[in-house]
Formats: C-alpha cells, structure tokens, sequence
C-alpha cells in the first residue's frame, strides 16, 4: 500500500482572499429637544452673561404625498360652503311681512290730540280695549322702528306682542291716569330738523284690579302735528 501526501504551497495567493470591510463610521445620535428643554438652555444661556448658544435645528415635517383632484375638489368645496354660511349669517335679517305691515299703520289714527295728556289717556284706553297689537302700532310714531341699541323689526314684534298677551290675561284698561302735567321739550332729530317730544309718567288699572305703572315718551310730528309714541313701558308686561 502505497501513501501519497500532498503538500501545502509555500506561498499564499492573496488574490483569492476577500479584502477587508472597511470601518463603519460611528453614527451621532442627536436626541429630540423639548421646547422646555430649549427655553431651559436659553436661560441658562442670559445668565451666562450672553454666550452664543447652538440650539440646533428642529426635525423638518416628513413631505406628503401630493393631493388627488378629488381631494381639491373636495376642499375647494368646503372652504366655498364655508365662506357661504358666513355670508348668509352677516346679511341683515328680512323684515317679515308682518312687521312690515305693523310698520306701516305709524301714525294714521288721524287727529290731532289738544294736549300730551289727552292723547296719552286716549291712546292707551283704546290699546288696552282688546290688547291687540295694530292698534299700538298705529298710535306709534315712525321713529319707535329706530332704537337705539338697533333692534330688528322682526324681534320687536315679538317682544311687544308678548307683552300685550300677558296684559291681556288681567283684562281690559279700566283707568288711566297721568301724574302732573308733562312738560314739552325740543329735540333735534337725526335730519337735524327739531321736534317737540314730552315724557309722561302714571299708572292704569286693568279689570282684575292689577296697576301697572305707565311710562311713555311722545314726539309730534312736524307735518300733520299728530302726537305720536315713541316709547311705551308697561313694566313688567311691557319693560
């Protein structure tokens, strides 16, 4: 039997060899700030009597994707149904037909009361026959539409055809009667024309015996001279 032995070469044949990886770079881990954190070093940094301080630089926002046509669409959608509703609710409020038609019965009982007294008696002895709100608003004068604060037409409708129903669950005006003599005073009106105006202060008896207290300021009309309220207050029916 014969032993064959194999020799191993006396040189390497570095070629075949892999080379070498090279080193990784070492990796700068920067962890996230707060902002207590900053405002902690910016502190820290006045009291350092003002030394530049490297606060670095905030992570940017990943970049989305860009937005489909139905998306724009969809957007563009809802910021016109917004800008809408914002218009439609800054657009005064209609005058409904109602008070439209209580607006135009200002003024035209005709006649001519011979004093503020007279008329004031007069006109809330018929208001108070029934309560119904016609017949105030023709006693009213034009200017009891312009209040100041403004208050929508529609809304003041409401307001005084409430009151006349609370007072007309105590009945019918029975007396009225006016303390002392008003006195005439002389406004001058938005058009800078003057006119006479008066306050009268009393009180009126309604058939269950309840007495409400009366305030009312009248002006005339320069016109026809037709007295005509400008304020009625029926406290707490009417305030």
């Amino acid at each position: 039997m014969t032993l064959v032995r194999e020799h191993m070469p006396a040189t390497i044949n570095y070629s075949t060899l892999q080379p070498a990886k090279p080193h990784p770079k070492p990796i700068r881990v920067r962890y996230k700030r707060s902002l207590e954190d900053v405002w902690k070093q910016a502190a820290a940094s006045v009291d350092r009597k003002g030394r530049i301080l490297d606060l670095g630089r905030f992570n940017p926002l990943p970049k989305g994707r860009q937005l489909t046509r139905v998306e724009k669409i969809f957007g563009l959608f809802l910021a016109t149904t917004f800008g809408l509703a914002i218009w439609i609710h800054a657009r005064p409020e209609p005058v409904n037909a109602h008070a439209g038609y209580f607006q135009s019965l200002a003024l035209t009982t005709g006649g001519e009361a011979s004093s503020v007294q007279a008329f004031t008696e007069a006109a809330v002895l018929a208001i108070g026959k029934e309560w119904k709100a016609p017949v105030l608003f023709a006693r009213m004068h034009p200017l009891f539409w312009q209040r100041t604060p403004a208050i929508h037409p529609n809304a003041l409708v409401q307001h005084v055809e409430a009151g006349l129903a609370g007072l007309a669950a105590h009945g019918r005006v029975v007396s009225v009667t006016v303390f002392g003599t008003p006195e005439l005073s002389t406004v001058e009106q938005g058009d800078g024309r003057p006119a006479v105006t008066s306050r009268v202060t009393g009180q009126l008896e309604l058939a269950d015996g309840t007495v409400v207290r009366l305030e009312a300021r009248l002006i005339q009309d320069e016109k026809s001279k037709q007295w005509g309220l400008v304020d009625l207050a029926l406290p707490p029916f009417l305030p």
